[in-house]
């Protein structure tokens, strides 16, 4: 355990008074300390800060704090707006060392003046590199470039007590030591603090093309699907979207590849199909973003099954959202297995209905549910996470050994631990 922080504190953390005496009158009795922040900007100050609190919530732009299950009784949140920094970038070596904090649409804006992207889109483009790490986000071009673990070749992490950990670093082959950003990767914040990446990056894509097939069922979305993701095209991405019922696929690179591609994949396809313009097709994937994201109010479940569609979750999805009277906007990327579901409308009661009778069907397959966002209300009639997986118990043991204390994040994954 490291030494406090400059700043006086009592050993569960809070500011103290420090009893001084004037003019031979005691002090006014201590107030009760509420909720507060602190801001490191060095890793000294995050090492600090972590080590000398109680319970803490590990904050970047605030945007996945509804993740899971409400975290309780933390009293400090750890910001880390103060660490958002590029600390080294080598083009030549393709690689770019990043503080946790920096935003990823600030960190995609530097890499650009030099020509190059983190290929890498999910909905939250405001998010911090060590959130969106810690959440285990992606959007739609997970399917060609894997999410951010696949990108991170380093870290640096602090855990809870003040211990610094790093692993990798700007060698891209470098496999030697504990992979932390594989551990990290959706602990939501409950094990420590990314300090520190090294990411790989990719020269910048001269175009992208979006092809777009409409009337898609579930059946065709799916047959569509293993056709394109089994041939040489190579897509970006592939979403279907209910009850819009539309197929998009995107095709990134050179202007003449894309071209290429998105043509040969309208010769494979079959339906009511178009390649959308440029700002059509901006369009299209800021509304699929502003889909999954969502709005205050609202309820979001990201559900997780083999890959493919399956009909039968579609009809389920659509049949309670009936009986539940409310609507149910669902995003599937079929190649992967996941959906992404935005509820709206009526009252949480509705909401929490859909909730349970939904995360039956999905677990009746083999797959989960997690809330990603509710509705006020929604908590006291349903959890946020479902049936425990078989890992559980692993998980359980990963969290004692690295947070004793139960002090990064209590709560989040109940009633699991």
């Amino acid at each position: 355990m490291v030494g406090p922080s400059s700043s006086a504190s009592t050993p569960d953390g809070h500011g103290s008074p420090g009893g001084a005496w004037s003019d031979g009158a005691p002090a006014a009795p201590e107030q009760p300390s509420g909720p507060r922040s602190i801001t490191p900007t060095t890793l000294k100050d995050l090492r600090d800060a972590v080590s000398t609190v109680g319970a803490v919530l590990i904050r970047g732009t605030g945007t996945a704090t509804t993740w899971g299950a409400p975290v309780r009784d933390a009293r400090t949140t750890v910001s880390l707006a103060g660490m958002d920094r590029v600390l080294d970038h080598r083009p030549a070596d393709m690689t770019v060392h990043v503080q946790g904090g920096i935003r990823l649409d600030v960190l995609q804006e530097e890499l650009a003046e030099r020509g190059q992207w983190l290929p890498y889109d999910p909905a939250r483009s405001e998010a911090t590199i060590g959130g969106l790490l810690a959440t285990g986000d992606a959007g739609p071009r997970r399917l060609a470039y894997g999410s951010l673990r696949e990108l991170v070749i380093g870290a640096t992490m602090v855990f809870p007590d003040g211990a610094i950990a790093k692993s990798g670093g700007h060698v891209i082959k470098n496999v030697a030591g504990y992979d932390l950003a594989k551990l990290c990767h959706g602990s939501l914040g409950t094990l420590g603090v990314v300090a520190e990446l090294v990411l790989r990056v990719h020269p910048l894509p001269q175009t992208s093309r979006t092809v777009m097939v409409r009337d898609v069922n579930t059946a065709l979305a799916q047959k569509l699907t293993w056709a394109l993701t089994r041939s040489a095209i190579e897509p970006t991405a592939v979403e279907w979207c209910e009850p819009e019922q539309v197929l998009a696929v995107r095709f990134d690179g050179t202007a003449d590849g894309a071209a290429a591609r998105a043509a040969a994949a309208r010769s494979m396809l079959t339906g009511s199909l178009a390649e959308l313009d440029a700002g059509e097709a901006h369009s299209f994937w800021e509304s699929h973003a502003a889909r999954i994201v969502a709005e205050p109010g609202d309820t979001v479940m990201r559900a997780a099954t083999r890959p493919g569609i399956d009909p039968g979750l579609v009809g389920a999805l659509s049949a309670w959202a009936d009986r539940a009277g409310v609507k149910a906007l669902l995003t599937c990327s079929p190649a992967t297995g996941a959906y992404t579901v935005r509820v709206t409308g009526a009252d949480a009661k509705a909401h929490a209905e859909l909730v349970k009778n939904w995360r039956a069907s999905v677990e009746a397959v083999g797959g989960f549910v997690m809330l990603r966002r509710r509705r006020p209300g929604v908590d006291a009639m349903v959890e946020s996470w479902g049936r425990a997986p078989g890992s559980v118990e692993v998980m359980r043991r990963v969290k004692g050994n690295f947070d004793p204390e139960n002090r990064f994040a209590p709560g989040r994954f109940a009633p699991w631990f």
